[in-house]
């Protein structure tokens, strides 16, 4: 298969009133054409 995308070492910090979330730390994948990617969690953290 064909690689369509590759994603390497993303981060996502949110700033919440009791400081710093990390809501994503280190991910790295890669996604062949035909292929679904889904990064899922909690919509509050707080």
């Amino acid at each position: 298969m064909k690689e369509i995308l590759k994603v390497n070492n993303i981060k996502k910090t949110y700033q919440s009133k009791n400081g710093e979330i990390n809501a994503i730390n280190g991910i790295s994948f890669s996604a062949n054409e035909g292929e679904f990617i889904s990064i899922i969690g909690p919509s509050r953290l707080w």
